[in-house]
């Protein structure tokens, strides 16, 4: 009798210990670090809208650049996205967004080495001959493991 009691015991709790473990894992995987995001918002040219960058993972990190565009100009033929190396360089590109309201392009950039654990988003608006009508940057996002 005071075996079955001990072995029903140890039931109770190995099966509680399985349910606060699953308890645990099952909400902080999804929750997952939220994206830590930066923008800046622009009222120029007729242009009026924000670009952002996201960083995301905890591990290796990915920089999202966006823009959002609540109004644009007549003569604005397409977009641009970039996800931007504080050197100036851009390292990935979404190009040829025909313009409208709302979110455009998203850029995505798996982090390397080369981006320093920055990197900050430009969208660019361009007229049907390619001239360069809106050029607008977001502030720079740090990786928590830039060492800089």
């Amino acid at each position: 009798m005071r075996i079955r009691k001990s072995i029903s015991a140890v039931a109770v709790v190995a099966t509680a210990a399985v349910g606060m473990v699953t308890a645990v894992s099952g909400p902080a995987q999804a929750a997952w670090e939220p994206p830590f995001r930066k923008c800046t918002s622009f009222d120029q040219n007729g242009f009026k809208g924000d670009v952002c960058v996201d960083r995301v993972g905890w591990g290796p990190q990915e920089f999202i650049g966006l823009g959002h565009i609540q109004q644009f100009p007549s003569n604005c033929a397409k977009f641009r996205v970039d996800v931007v190396d504080p050197d100036g360089t851009a390292v990935r590109s979404v190009n040829n967004i025909p313009c409208a309201t709302g979110e455009v392009g998203i850029a995505r950039y798996l982090a390397e080495l080369h981006v320093n654990g920055r990197a900050y988003a430009r969208l660019v608006g361009f007229d049907s001959a390619g001239n360069t009508l809106l050029s607008v940057n977001s502030e720079i996002i740090i990786s928590p493991y830039d060492n800089h």
